[in-house]
């Protein structure tokens, strides 16, 4: 007993140590971004506002790209970048730094201010109003509408509630896995081991009552850990009142895949496709080498069926035996980053995510069998170092783009992209199966159109509202919005102006 209790001293005063760490590091980010350092000392004083040159965050610039940006910056300013000895994914991040300027992206510590517009908003397809069903506690994350027009709503350091139709909030259900107070908060952000994540309903939930949760689940000493480490771990049940019954585990990993990464990039979002697979978004909770290591469940997407049954038809599926450690039976595609989004197409059943990348390279994929998605080796995106992704590389992955899945919408600059849904109501008809994409930083929600595979149309509906992590059609027809700000958040209903 003495030796754990100094085994556990010592792995606490480490995490101590590593969260302060952490927590300067966090908060010092954006005024130590270089190429913003780099603008400031090298172009601010013809391009700031106010000055000779055009001013280079001017909107009326908006679609220009950041490779097109990149191009001019080097041809027009050559003695500059010899001056100033900027490399060439230097000349890409201050291309990358003007466009978030342009689009007005918010600092991290801005992003969680929030504002929910009065009265009417218009957009080009349907006008509507913003409408605030209730506050909510910390951390929200995921909401799942009832048919009886009640809503579950997930807080990550809370659990899981209902929210009745006139926009109640109730108690915590019982019965539930425990979740983890955060180990630190950091300009809004959670720092957390042991979060409730996802929450699904079965298909056939009318008839048997399913739902399904995401949560990490937590172990420490008991499984051979001097501190505590987690894990991704989807679970069913059905309510009884307020309380959860009848549990199920559905899918779950070794212990040794446990790490001590943060929650903030478990992901563990949720879908079923037409055929009553469930898929489980696993993101790079890890060390990226494990990402293209198919018995590693890191930066990939799992198939089971809804009663946690694994399917032969996987495709990198094995017969047993099989080394028990190993989650490579239940991958359905790989080389994901952070995938924070999951849906189901309800027109074809076709499975689609969106995915964070680093600074720029936000994606939006159609999700193939054994497809592999190309994180680490190639991305849109720049390291926060002004550097290219050099992971890949170094980790020795070697192969051609084109035995990726590249993405169908790419984001760069980066709005942290979230969940969203297709719009399937009646309430807005003129975006049947368009995509409402949620976003974090950008605090924007994304109406986007995808025709034979290609985005067609794209439009801003809502910005500056707050960071949205969930977007769920109701079974009124309605959409909702749950967004974080400041430390809690907010439930939203989207309703069309008649």
């Amino acid at each position: 007993m003495k030796r754990l209790a100094i085994v556990a001293l010592g792995s606490s005063i480490l995490i101590f140590i590593a969260t302060i760490a952490a927590y300067w590091f966090f908060i010092t980010q954006d005024d130590r971004e270089p190429s913003r350092l780099a603008f400031t000392d090298n172009c601010s004083d013809c391009h700031g506002q106010g000055n000779n040159g055009p001013d280079l965050f001017a909107r009326l610039r908006l679609e220009e790209t950041a490779d097109s940006l990149a191009n001019k910056i080097l041809t027009q300013h050559a003695d500059l970048i010899v001056g100033a000895q900027f490399d060439e994914p230097m000349i890409k991040a201050l291309a990358l730094y003007i466009l978030e300027r342009r689009q007005e992206l918010p600092s991290i510590l801005e992003s969680h201010n929030y504002r929910i517009p009065r009265g009417l908003v218009r957009t080009q397809l349907h006008d509507f109003t913003v409408q605030l069903v209730t506050k909510v506690g910390k951390g929200p994350y995921s909401i799942a509408p009832l048919p009886d027009g009640r809503i579950l709503l997930v807080e990550k350091v809370r659990g899981l509630t209902l929210v009745d139709k006139l926009g109640n909030q109730g108690e915590l259900i019982e019965g539930t896995p425990r979740v983890w107070q955060e180990i630190i908060e950091a300009r809004g952000s959670l720092a957390v081991l042991g979060s409730m994540l996802d929450v699904e309903l079965h298909p056939d939930y009318s008839r048997n009552g399913w739902i399904y949760l995401s949560h990490s689940d937590r172990c420490q000493l008991d499984c051979a850990s001097p501190w505590p480490v987690t894990m991704v771990r989807v679970i069913r049940g059905r309510l009884d009142g307020n309380r959860w019954v009848d549990s199920e585990e559905i899918w779950s990993v070794n212990k040794s895949s446990y790490t001590v990464v943060p929650d903030a990039v478990a992901s563990g979002r949720l879908t079923f496709d037409h055929d009553g697979h469930l898929y489980v978004t696993v993101g790079g909770k890890s060390s990226y080498d494990n990402l293209h290591d198919m018995n590693t469940p890191y930066g990939k997407i799992h198939r089971i069926r809804d009663d946690g049954s694994i399917p032969d038809d996987n495709p990198f599926w094995q017969k047993t035996p099989i080394d028990i450690t190993s989650s490579r039976n239940t991958v359905w595609s790989y080389g994901h980053r952070t995938a924070q989004g999951l849906a189901t197409n309800p027109l074809d059943g076709t499975i689609w995510a969106t995915e964070m990348g680093p600074r720029g390279g936000d994606e939006v994929n159609l999700i193939k069998r054994g497809g592999n998605y190309g994180w680490p080796l190639y991305t849109e995106g720049l390291n926060y170092n002004a550097d290219y992704i050099k992971i890949g590389q170094e980790l020795g992955l070697d192969f051609d783009i084109s035995e990726t899945i590249t993405p169908i919408v790419d984001f760069t600059p980066a709005p942290s992209l979230s969940n969203f849904t297709f719009h399937y109501g009646n309430q807005f008809p003129a975006w049947r199966n368009d995509l409402l994409i949620g976003s974090l930083r950008a605090q924007t929600l994304f109406r986007i159109r995808i025709e034979n595979n290609k985005a067609v149309d794209k439009e801003r509906l809502l910005t500056r509202l707050g960071r949205i992590r969930d977007v769920e059609m109701g079974t009124d027809g309605f959409v909702y919005l749950l967004i974080e700000h400041d430390e809690t958040g907010s439930l939203l209903r989207i309703r069309p102006h008649l």
